[in-house]
């Protein structure tokens, strides 16, 4: 009976045990398969990542490719008027660049200046206004002026009347000692008739007749005498009046003119007006660059009251190292760049050394001259300067160079676009290193073309935008 019990309870045991074993299968095969998976899952991910960056690899490669080369339509390239040089070996000229500092060139300057001391009653110009040589500038109210006036006056009154003097002296009614020895001779003179005719008749002495000569010949001489010394007399000393007259009015106007007073020869003025005012006229044309006072102001003689510069020329003042100063020699050629003048460039030349050195930069002065067209550069403005300076070398190096309109800015690149002879129509685009100036125009290029090359000179900027142009559209 108990055996019978227990063999049931045994096999219900094992039926469980079993189970649980099978249960620890499945789990730990479950568990293996899991972690397989996971390993395998990233390995495919990456292979599948590597295909697609090879794929894009090879678009960006293709983009860039099209990126750096440009394909103008027959018509386009007509259209452009693209010119095209090839790339030649230059001598290599070495430049010194400086800055320098823009300032009037005082062969063109000139200071307007008070000659008599009074007041500004007003001031017709202000700072940077363009004037002719003799616009009125400012009006000054001198007492000194009104005085001129006044014996400018008293001047044309003697000499009115010295001209009415001489007039009267040379009137032969006016002068009765002349008159009266006429009165005589013609006298004498009918009597000496009068006696002739008697003595012809025979009814008259010699005597008489010798006696109406001698009265005749001594009126006659009385009245030569009357006629002409003392007419001569008078006239000289009214003549002498006139031209002493005439002489001081002049000097007058002169001295009035010395100070900028308008006055005639033939006009007089007018006194009723006020004639203290002088204007103050400009000595040249130019701009006005200083302006040193203001309506109101009391002024002394000889003070300057304007400044006028003609900008047509200007003066660089550069600022040449110690070390550096032994190449450069007057007549030296000398190019100005400046921020306002953008790619142009204004050429001159050395006119001036300064033989001292300022003590706290150890630099010289060295002064250039140079047209300045349309008034460009401004006084006091920065500007870079480079200096041509001769080899010193006999041989001198060579280098490649191309004109400076072949050279483009395109963001952070400097580029040039060649021309490809085996397909017309296309340019590559080309990243160039470029080093100093060359001369007639041409930069000298360190690396990124090779001699014989051609590249795009005139038209160059049309490329350029239309590559800007394909960016923007791709951009989008």
């Amino acid at each position: 009976m108990n055996q019978q019990t227990i063999n049931p309870i045994n096999n219900k045991q094992l039926n469980v045990g079993g189970i649980i074993t099978l249960v620890i299968i499945g789990l730990v095969t479950g568990a293996i398969v899991l972690v397989i998976w996971t390993y395998k899952k990233p390995a495919l991910s990456a292979s599948s990542s590597s295909e697609k960056h090879e794929e894009k690899s090879t678009e960006h490669s293709e983009h860039e490719e099209n990126k750096n080369e440009i394909e103008l339509t027959p018509e386009t390239l007509t259209a452009a008027n693209i010119q095209i040089v090839e790339v030649t070996e230059q001598e290599m000229a070495t430049t010194l660049k400086v800055t320098g500092t823009v300032e009037a060139n005082q062969m063109n300057s000139q200071q307007a200046s008070a000659l008599v001391s009074g007041r500004v009653e007003k001031v017709h110009v202000v700072l940077g206004d363009y004037v002719k040589a003799g616009s009125v500038l400012a009006m000054i109210a001198s007492p000194q002026i009104a005085q001129m006036h006044g014996k400018m006056h008293e001047a044309e009154t003697k000499l009115a009347l010295a001209q009415r003097n001489l007039q009267r002296v040379e009137k032969a009614e006016n002068r009765v000692a002349v008159l009266s020895a006429k009165a005589k001779l013609d006298e004498a003179e009918t009597t000496l008739r009068r006696v002739k005719k008697l003595v012809e008749l025979q009814a008259g002495a010699g005597k008489d007749l010798i006696a109406a000569e001698t009265t005749y010949q001594t009126t006659k001489a009385e009245y030569e005498f009357q006629s002409n010394i003392a007419l001569n007399r008078e006239i000289a000393e009214a003549k002498a009046e006139l031209a002493t007259a005439e002489v001081e009015l002049s000097h007058i106007r002169d001295e009035m003119r010395a100070y900028g007073v308008n006055a005639p020869e033939e006009e007089h003025v007018d006194h009723k007006k006020d004639t203290a005012l002088i204007p103050l006229r400009a000595p040249i044309s130019g701009s006005i660059v200083e302006r040193m006072i203001n309506a109101g102001a009391g002024i002394e003689v000889g003070k300057a009251i304007f400044t006028i510069a003609n900008l047509s020329t200007v003066w660089v003042i550069a600022n040449v190292p110690e070390s550096q100063v032994s190449q450069i020699e007057l007549g030296s050629k000398a190019e100005v760049k400046a921020a306002i003048l953008g790619t142009e460039k204004l050429a001159g030349k050395v006119t001036y050394l300064d033989p001292r050195l300022n003590e706290e930069t150890r630099a010289a002065k060295v002064r250039i001259e140079l047209s300045n067209p349309k008034n460009k550069l401004n006084l006091g403005m920065f500007v870079e300067v480079n200096f041509l300076v001769a080899s010193a070398n006999t041989f001198k190096e060579k280098g490649l160079a191309i004109p400076e309109e072949a050279i483009q800015r395109i963001e952070q690149r400097t580029v040039v676009f060649v021309s490809k002879s085996d397909k017309p129509g296309h340019f590559e685009v080309r990243k160039v290193e470029i080093g100093d100036e060359a001369s007639n125009g041409y930069q000298h290029v360190i690396s990124g073309l090779e001699k014989g090359e051609k590249v795009v000179t005139k038209g160059s900027f049309a490329l350029k935008t239309q590559l800007m142009k394909g960016e923007l559209e791709e951009g989008d």
